[in-house]
């Protein structure tokens, strides 16, 4: 049997040891993963918040948005392995202008804009509805070859602000 002092000995050791443990640094390796994890998901409009290395509310959400998005494992937990990934979906267009303003919702908006602006134009991106079909692929790089653009087919803020620069001629 532990006596009372034995027992309140070892409670002191216990939350002695924890205190301490939690007041140990990230080790270096593992603060440097996050930070590259938040400026990444940054760049791709997930919104982490300022990319210090520490892992806060805002970054486990980011990261579990960008889980849920790609089909992995939602547990908003970093990792070297995490980081792989958001690196090869970033090489794989994943920070594309669509699939940014498809995060924030706005991709339905300004393609509805663009498409307008292309019609006022003259150029025929089809239907007014906001989908981004062929049709106005079609329209959007032949308006980008006329201005001297990227040929990109995508929609933008940039191609936005360009058509709508036009429009103001």
């Amino acid at each position: 049997m532990i006596g009372p002092l034995t027992h309140r000995l070892l409670l002191i050791l216990v939350v002695a040891g924890m205190t301490l443990w939690n007041a140990l640094p990230a080790s270096a390796e593992s603060e440097a993963t996050v930070l590259a994890i938040q400026e990444s998901l940054n760049a791709m409009g997930f919104a982490p918040g300022t990319a210090d290395g520490v892992m806060g509310s805002n970054t486990i959400r980011a990261i579990e948005a960008f889980q849920k998005e790609f089909g992995l494992p939602v547990t908003g937990e970093a990792s070297d392995e995490l980081l792989d990934r958001i690196n090869a979906e970033t090489d794989g267009g994943a920070t594309s202008p669509e699939r940014l303003l498809a995060r924030a919702n706005l991709l339905r908006s300004y393609t509805r804009a663009v498409q307008m602006g292309l019609l006022e134009l003259g150029y025929d991106p089809g239907p007014v509805d906001g989908a981004v079909g062929p049709m106005t692929r079609s329209a959007i790089v032949s308006y980008q070859a006329a201005a001297g653009l990227p040929e990109t087919g995508e929609v933008s803020k940039p191609l936005l602000v360009s058509i709508n620069t036009s429009l103001a001629r």
